[in-house]
């Protein structure tokens, strides 16, 4: 591997995130299928890299731009991308939203406003929340980066990434602190959960915009020794956390911070030769990543139907089975849409990543 400086490694190719992110669309459904409890907190490395990866090459094109209004231009066409993707499998995949979420129960203004909420602050069809808590760390970050230095709006994203921490895996712990529970409840009723919205994108967003501007560089030993010692910490805390039955929903670690900043750094500045379809597996990630969901929502409910005739499987094996077949339905599904792009009357499936 050949170390390079973090400002130039996409010039020599970014072939090798690609082939992240297609790794990382596995962690996911991973997470999403209960594959593994003891692999559940590495598999939460997925989300904070991804987030890393969509900063670091929209500000990579930032940063290539001369003059606020180009950037100005390029900001408003990465909103746009993001709201076509949304809007795709919003519509493909409403039925199914419309059946998980109960739309059909109580239609009303209280609907509507729920359904925005949902829209912008958290998921309307599920895993949804990923790419509105992008576009709004995107552009938080575009905006408040004119006014605050880096080090002010790392610290702003230290502590919302810590009240996304505090009310999913330590909610438990803290719900016992004076009013704690009833601002986190207030908060709810306005911008849903922290840790599925942009709170927990800024710092990561924060880091990847550094990282895309500055010659920034740690030595690969430094690197490891730091991921180590942040993946030690991070199976600690998973335990301890377990242990003591804080969890409301397991998705923040304060241990993820360093360990995926680490883990992106090391991974960006050494050069590794990628053989593969680099395109076509991002292609792949990003469907897989808006689809697997609701395919596994409904890939457990057929099964359950047939595991009282299938008693001799364990609850792992039935995991290892829903993650198999929902992976297997997503791989068909993104070998169909891609081939549907390519016919004349289909140019719009296209959309789909």
């Amino acid at each position: 591997m050949r170390l390079l400086c973090s400002n130039e490694y996409v010039k020599v190719d970014g072939d090798r995130f690609d082939v992240l992110k297609f790794i990382l669309a596995l962690f996911i459904i991973g997470i999403h299928t209960d594959l593994s409890y003891m692999l559940k907190p590495i598999f939460r490395l997925a989300v904070p890299l991804f987030f890393m990866m969509t900063s670091y090459f929209f500000f990579l094109k930032q940063d290539r731009l001369d003059s606020l209004e180009a950037k100005k231009r390029e900001l408003k066409k990465y909103c746009k991308r993001i709201l076509q993707l949304y809007l795709f499998w919003f519509v493909l995949l409403l039925p199914l939203t419309v059946f998980f979420n109960k739309w059909y129960v109580g239609a009303g203004p209280g609907l509507l406003v729920d359904v925005l909420q949902s829209f912008l602050f958290g998921n309307t069809f599920k895993a949804s929340w990923f790419l509105m808590a992008s576009l709004l760390g995107i552009v938080l970050v575009w905006y408040l980066s004119r006014w605050f230095k880096f080090g002010t709006m790392i610290i702003i994203g230290i502590v919302l990434y810590a009240f996304c921490c505090l009310t999913s895996n330590y909610y438990h712990l803290c719900e016992h602190i004076p009013y704690f529970a009833e601002f986190f409840d207030g908060y709810m009723s306005v911008f849903k959960r922290p840790y599925h919205s942009f709170p927990v994108a800024f710092v990561f967003v924060a880091v990847g915009k550094y990282l895309a501007e500055h010659r920034a560089l740690i030595s690969n030993r430094n690197l490891v020794w730091a991921i180590i010692i942040s993946a030690v910490f991070l199976v600690g805390e998973f335990i301890l956390i377990q242990n003591n039955h804080w969890v409301n929903r397991d998705d923040c670690y304060f241990a993820l911070l360093p360990l995926s900043i680490a883990l992106f750094m090391l991974i960006g500045q050494n050069h590794v030769k990628v053989t593969a379809n680099a395109m076509k597996l991002r292609k792949y990630s990003t469907i897989i990543f808006c689809s697997h969901y609701s395919i596994a929502l409904i890939v457990l409910h057929l099964l359950k139907g047939v595991m009282p005739q299938v008693e001799v499987l364990s609850f792992d094996i039935c995991n290892l089975l829903v993650f198999a077949i929902t992976l297997g339905v997503c791989l068909v599904l993104c070998r169909l849409l891609l081939w549907l792009e390519t016919q004349d009357h289909f140019r719009w499936v296209r959309y789909s990543h």
